[in-house]
C-alpha cells in the first residue's frame, strides 16, 4: 500500500555512525564536487541543481551489511572505508517482489502511462543506505532535517523512488532531506525460535530506521542540518512505523516531531514476538533448515521464495518483543499520551484503487470489525454512490480516516500539538475520476515530483505549494502555518477543524468525526484514555 510516482532510479545508501564523528565539510574543492565526512568516511557528492551551495549524496551506508550471520539481527555499525568515497550513485534496494510493481502498473494505467517504463531497481540484502539533499552544505547552516521512511506494507519500496526524490522538497522548503532505505518482509520483520532472549529478536527493519536516525544525529550537521531538529516523515506502512518510532525507548530523543501520512490503521495491531517466531519455525521447516545458522546459510532468493510458500499471510510489521516495543501502540498512547508535535492525515479514496463494485464485499470488510461496529458503518456506506465507494469508504474510515482524530488527541493529552489534514484531491480527466484521491496520491506535492504523465491543471501548483510549505513549516518550528498558507488551525476544542488539501484548501469540520469518535472505544479498544 505505497503511493509513488511511477519511474526507476538507482538507489542511494546510508552509513550507521553510531560514533560518528562530525568533521568540516568542503564545497568547492577538487573541481568543485560537494565534499562531507561522516563516519570517518571522506565522501564526494553531486551539486544540487539551483543552489550554490547546495549538494546531494547518495549511497551513504548507515550500518553494515545484514548479511550471513547478520541476518535477522540488529544493525551493526558500518566500517570506515579508507580513501575518497563517490557517494553519487543510489546504492541497491532493499530485497523484495513485484508489489510495488503491480501499484505503479495500476495508476500508470489509469494515467494513460505505458507501464513498461516501470522497472524494478536492483534488490539485495544488503541495502542499509540512505540519501541526503542538502541545499546549504555548511555546518552552520543548522536547517531543520526532514527523515523520510518510505511505505509499501513493510515488503516493499525503496527510498530513491522518483516519488521520493528530495531536491525539490530541500530547495524550496530550505530543509535537509533524508530518504532511508530499511530491511523488508521476510528480512526486515520476523524472527526465529532460537533468538528467543536475544538482545534483537525481532523488528529488524525498525531497528534499521533506528539505526539511521542515530546516524543523523552523529553526523547531519556536516551537512547543513540540526541534529536537534529532526522530523520524521512516511506515507503508508512508513507512517505506521513512525507510530511504533513514538513507542519505542530505542528512538527516544531521536526525533522531535513526527509527520504520519495515511499510517492510522497501526492502532489496530498488536502482533507479538511469538507470532513472528512461529512464522520464522514454519519458514524454517518448509526449507529444511534446522537451526537458525543453517537458516541464514541459505540464499536471498531461495529465503524470499519459501516464504512466500510457508507463510503465505503473515502480515510483515513490527511486533511487541518487550525491548524495542513494550505494549501495542494503542494502549501505550492510552497510557502515555504521544510526545511530539504531530501533522497526520489522511486522503478521501484511500481504498478506492483497491477495491471492486462486488455487492458481497461490503459483508466481506465488515465482518473482520467488531459486531458492535458493522451497524453504524453499514449505515454510513449506504450513503455512498455505489457498492465499490461503499466498501472503500468503511475500510478507509477504520484504517487511515478515524485514528487521526485518536492521536491527535493522544497528543494533547501530553501537552502538544496536532494538525490533522483530509486530501481531496481528484486530478482532472480520466485516470482522476478511475483513481479519485487515492491512496499515496498526495506525496508528488509534497516532494514537488509530479511525473509528466500525470494529469494536470491550475490547482496542481497552487497545492504543492501550499502543502511543501505547510511540511516545511511544520520541520522547521513544530507548527504548519506560515506567510501566504491559508490558516489551519491546530486540532482540538469543542469544535475542531482539519485541513482540507484540495482544490479547496481551507479548515473544515472532521470528516465522519462524530461516527469515529462513537466508534472509538469499539474499533480501538485499547485507545481511549480511562
Amino acid at each position: 500500500m505505497n503511493g509513488k510516482r511511477l519511474r526507476t532510479w538507482p538507489l542511494v545508501a546510508p552509513a550507521l555512525g553510531l560514533f560518528a564523528t562530525i568533521a568540516l565539510i568542503a564545497h568547492g574543492a577538487a573541481g568543485g564536487e560537494p565534499r562531507a565526512r561522516a563516519n570517518g568516511e571522506a565522501l564526494i557528492g553531486a551539486a544540487l541543481a539551483g543552489a550554490p551551495r547546495g549538494a546531494v549524496f547518495k549511497g551513504i551506508p548507515y550500518a553494515a551489511p545484514p548479511v550471513d550471520s547478520l541476518r535477522w539481527a540488529a544493525p551493526q555499525a558500518h566500517r570506515a572505508r579508507a580513501g575518497q568515497q563517490a557517494a553519487r550513485q543510489f546504492a541497491a534496494a532493499c530485497y523484495q517482489g513485484d508489489y510495488n510493481a503491480a501499484w505503479y502498473t495500476r495508476v500508470m494505467k489509469a494515467f494513460g502511462a505505458n507501464p513498461a517504463a516501470f522497472t524494478n531497481p536492483a534488490f539485495s540484502e544488503d541495502c542499509l543506505f540512505l540519501n541526503v539533499w542538502t541545499p546549504d552544505l555548511n555546518a552552520a547552516a543548522k536547517l531543520p532535517v526532514m527523515v523520510w521512511i518510505h511505505g509499501g506494507a513493510n515488503v516493499s519500496g525503496w527510498s530513491f523512488e522518483p516519488n521520493y526524490l528530495g531536491r525539490n522538497l530541500a530547495l524550496r522548503g530550505h530543509v535537509v532531506l533524508v530518504s532511508v532505505g530499511y530491511r523488508l518482509g521476510v528480512f526486515g520483520f520476523l524472527s526465529h525460535p532460537q533468538l528467543r532472549g536475544a538482545a534483537a529478536p525481532a523488528n529488524f527493519g525498525l531497528l534499521d530506521q533506528i539505526a539511521a536516525l542515530r546516524w543523523v544525529q552523529d553526523n547531519i550537521a556536516g551537512f547543513g542540518g540540526d541534529p536537534r531538529n529532526v522530523t520524521v516523515f512516511g506515507e503508508s506502512a512508513g507512517a505506521a512505523d513512525i507510530g511504533y518510532l513514538l513507542t519505542s525507548p530505542a528512538a527516544a530523543g531521536l526525533f522531535q516531531r513526527a509527520i504520519s501520512q495515511s499510517g492510522g490503521y497501526f492502532l489496530r495491531e498488536s502482533a507479538t514476538l511469538e507470532q513472528a517466531q512461529s512464522a520464522g519455525a514454519a519458514l524454517a521447516q518448509h526449507i529444511g533448515a534446522t537451526s537458525l545458522a543453517a537458516l541464514r546459510a541459505r540464499g536471498s532468493a531461495q529465503v524470499f521464495e519459501a516464504a512466500k510458500a510457508a507463510v503465505p499471510a503473515y502480515h510483515f510489521g513490527p511486533v511487541i518483543d518487550g525491548i524495542t516495543l513494550l505494549q501495542p501502540p494503542a494502549a501505550y498512547f492510552r497510557q502515555h499520551g504521544l510526545d511530539a508535535n504531530l501533522l497526520i492525515g489522511s486522503n478521501e479514496h484511500e481504498w478506492y484503487m483497491y477495491v471492486d463494485d462486488k455487492p458481497e464485499g461490503l459483508n466481506s470488510a465488515l465482518k473482520d470489525l467488531p459486531e458492535s461496529a458493522r451497524a453504524p458503518l453499514r449505515e454510513r456506506a449506504q450513503r455512498e454512490p455505489s457498492a465499490r465507494h461503499a466498501v472503500a469508504q468503511v475500510t478507509g474510515l477504520t484504517q487511515m480516516g478515524c485514528p487521526p482524530y485518536l492521536l491527535a488527541g493522544a497528543a494533547a493529552r501530553h501537552g502538544h500539538r496536532s494538525w490533522v489534514y483530509r486530501f481531496t484531491r481528484v486530478r482532472p480527466g480520466t485516470g482522476g475520476q478511475a483513481l479519485l484521491a487515492y491512496h499515496g496520491a498526495e506525496i508528488p506535492y509534497i516532494f514537488d515530483t509530479h511525473d509528466a504523465w500525470f494529469s494536470a491543471d491550475a490547482v496542481e501548483p497552487a497545492l504543492t505549494t501550499a502543502m511543501l510549505g505547510y511540511w516545511s513549516n511544520f520541520a522547521r518550528n513544530g507548527d504548519p502555518n506560515g506567510a501566504g498558507l491559508a490558516p489551519w488551525p491546530a486540532y482540538g476544542g469543542t469544535q475542531p477543524r482539519v485541513q482540507e488539501l484540495g482544490a479547496r484548501i481551507a479548515a473544515i469540520e472532521p470528516p465522519d468525526g462524530a461516527l469515529c469518535e462513537r466508534l472509538s472505544g469499539v474499533l480501538y479498544p485499547d485507545s481511549a484514555p480511562r
